[in-house]
């Protein structure tokens, strides 16, 4: 399924810089989960992280309003609805799937709980609607990211050459990540022609099984490119891949809600 979704600036800039990298003990007690949301850490007033076996739950509408979605529940029905931007995600606490965008209907038996009053949400919920999620158990750390906050960071740190950053950062230790000569070389194959980077136009995201792929548009003074990453379960880069966009005409600046 995809889904389009505007860009962050200070959640980018926490990203790129590997914002909220926590080292420590294991982890047990809920007081000591930590949640970064877009680089910055969640401060729940109620209502901790916890986990559940081998299930993260995260509270629901603190986390749900630090991605800037609006939550509603309709009591008669039963029903959870988020909403940001052109985006819907519809769903029952015991239901069997999610409905996106009012017509999409996606299978989802994740296991929402209720604890005094208050609805959490498994990790594995938010990356079924697209986001990049990665846990930690040895510091007991979540990370949620917007794809487009995870592709404008990546496409950053290309713009501005630092490709051995990006390595480090973004590419699962599994992966043989693409060496900073041949990252170089695409980059400057694709700027040359397009001109000066702009920023992401637009991003969509797609899940399936443990692999995310993310699309998004590149815009340059003279064109545009796309760029196109895939992650792990572990919100890791396995592949990433610059083209360049069939021509047309240039924009002038990023497209912002």
């Amino acid at each position: 399924m995809f889904k389009k979704i505007a860009a962050v600036f200070l959640s980018v800039m926490l990203l790129a810089a590997g914002a909220g990298v926590l080292t420590g003990n294991q982890v047990s007690a809920a007081s000591s989960m930590r949640v970064i949301v877009n680089g910055q850490e969640l401060q729940p007033s109620a209502g901790l992280p916890y986990s559940n076996g081998s299930n993260v739950m995260l509270p629901l509408r603190e986390t749900a309003e630090a991605l800037k979605y609006r939550l509603t529940y309709t009591g008669a029905t039963g029903t959870f609805l988020l909403e940001r931007f052109q985006e819907s995600i519809q769903f029952r606490l015991s239901g069997q799937e999610l409905l996106l965008n009012g017509k999409e209907k996606v299978p989802y038996t994740g296991g929402f709980e209720l604890k005094q009053k208050r609805a959490y949400a498994p990790l594995s919920f938010f990356s079924a609607v697209g986001l990049v999620t990665s846990y930690d158990a040895a510091t007991g750390q979540v990370e949620l990211y917007t794809p487009e906050v995870t592709a404008s960071a990546v496409a950053g740190l290309l713009a501005t050459g630092n490709y051995q950053a990006l390595r480090d950062r973004y590419y699962a230790k599994e992966t043989e990540a693409l060496s900073q000569p041949v990252l170089q070389q695409s980059w400057e194959g694709i700027g040359a022609p397009a001109g000066n980077f702009l920023g992401v136009m637009s991003t969509e995201s797609k899940q399936q099984g443990s692999i995310t792929t993310i699309v998004s548009i590149l815009g340059f003074t003279k064109g545009e490119a796309v760029l196109t990453l895939t992650l792990n379960d572990s919100g890791k880069l396995t592949n990433l891949t610059l083209t360049q966009a069939p021509a047309k005409e240039a924009l002038t600046s990023p497209v912002h809600p």
